[in-house]
């Protein structure tokens, strides 16, 4: 199924807009992929993420939920937040289409499974998820990670320790 990232960059994915932290633009930076699976994290210029998103043809949402608590802290997560959705090959468009029949056969669909985190307390609320994706002078790790809201971290705590900086 090597296709199968390819296919989800060139007809799933989509410029967004960047929710609670700035309204900037967000483009999608895939931080695991797979034969038939690909998560990616909505991201805007300073790596605050909007909404995860998993895309796969066999989901398991337990292991993306595990996926994401294990990186953002569980007190960071909430089940709640998970939401499941299949988009179906005929209203993706005709290229979609015939693209999904011939590898999946009749009748395909792809599950997208989005995790948005609505924080509902005001502690809450003063932490941010964001995107390890590095400062200018070294590539980010594509993790996770929960920081202070106030504060613009593009690299996690993780990778800045092992940068020694």
């Amino acid at each position: 199924m090597d296709w199968f990232p390819q296919f989800v960059t060139d007809h799933l994915t989509f410029k967004g807009k960047c929710y609670r932290h700035c309204e900037k633009p967000t483009s999608m930076r895939i931080i695991s992929q797979g034969p038939s699976r690909v998560v990616g994290a909505y991201v805007c210029p300073d790596s605050f993420v909007s909404q995860v998103v998993y895309f796969t043809t066999k989901p398991d949402v337990n292991w993306f939920e595990d996926m994401i608590s294990g990186q953002v802290g569980k007190e960071n997560f909430a089940h709640r937040d998970i939401r499941v959705a299949s988009r179906h090959g005929w209203e993706l468009g005709k290229n979609s289409l015939e693209t999904l029949e011939a590898k999946l056969g009749p009748n395909p669909s792809v599950t997208e499974v989005y995790w948005t985190r609505y924080p509902r307390t005001e502690d809450q609320k003063q932490v941010a998820i964001s995107l390890c994706t590095g400062n200018g002078s070294a590539d980010g790790c594509l993790r996770l990670f929960a920081h202070n809201r106030n504060r613009i971290e593009k690299l996690c705590p993780l990778w800045r320790f092992k940068l020694g900086r």
